[in-house]
């Protein structure tokens, strides 16, 4: 089995820094070669938290909490190499109310998990992690679905999707970021949206600040062919419903 590109690049680090600490222990490295070493290896931390970065973004692997802790860890360092503001090594201390907000972080659970509702409807579960989430190609297929997405915006143009007869429910759960919906003015929605911190807006309803909450259904949406139900839930952001 190939190691992923992050795996590879930490053993080499891993490497580099062992040999450099050895030879400096032995005397063959220099006291500048060790100021050195101490001056780049942020970079090298910093290089390593956007390839783990990456294998969440694009391949979905690796651990968010420790990335995002890494990727804040080794700005500061490179900020201190730079003199913009004082943070040694030993310091990481400092950071632990960080490591308490990326715990809650990654302890947030979607608050939608069934995939069989009472009628016997399946779901689709879509789960992301960082990055934007859209749904807006020609004729994309609307079915009953899950989604659960972690830092990012989430955009559904429903304007340019293939809507099927029926009743069609989704579930969207996202912890930090804007959630986007268009609509065409002729579809039948239901909504329930809720922002624990931000805006949420339905048409021409606003709710501002925080813990809002807001509900709207379609005057004809018992009679409709075709409807379109939505239940959004956000921690941190705003919601957008608009019909075209």
């Amino acid at each position: 089995m190939r190691k992923s590109i992050s795996k590879i690049m930490f053993s080499i680090s891993l490497l580099i820094v062992g040999v450099i600490l050895l030879l400096v222990n032995i005397g063959v490295i220099s006291l500048e070669i060790k100021k050195l070493f101490v001056i780049i290896y942020p970079f090298l931390l910093l290089i390593y938290g956007l390839l783990s970065l990456y294998q969440i973004a694009i391949k979905r692997k690796s651990n968010l909490f420790f990335t995002l802790f890494l990727l804040t860890f080794s700005s500061l360092l490179i900020l201190d190499r730079f003199q913009i503001l004082e943070f040694k090594f030993m310091d990481f201390w400092r950071l632990w109310p960080l490591i308490i907000i990326l715990m809650a972080l990654g302890l947030i659970k979607p608050k939608f998990t069934f995939e069989i509702n009472s009628m016997g409807k399946r779901y689709t579960t879509k789960s992301f992690r960082i990055g934007d989430v859209k749904y807006n190609t020609d004729n994309w297929a609307v079915e009953p679905m899950e989604i659960s997405h972690g830092i990012g915006d989430v955009y559904l143009d429903f304007s340019k999707a293939f809507i099927p007869e029926g009743e069609t429910e989704l579930f969207i759960h996202a912890r930090i970021g804007d959630v986007k919906i268009i609509v065409p003015d002729d579809l039948a929605i239901y909504v329930h949206a809720e922002a624990k911190i931000g805006e949420v807006r339905i048409l021409q309803s606003i709710k501002d600040g925080i813990g809002n909450s807001m509900e709207f259904k379609s005057a004809d949406y018992e009679e409709a062919i075709k409807k379109i139900k939505l239940n959004i839930l956000l921690n941190i952001g705003d919601i957008t419903v608009q019909k075209v």
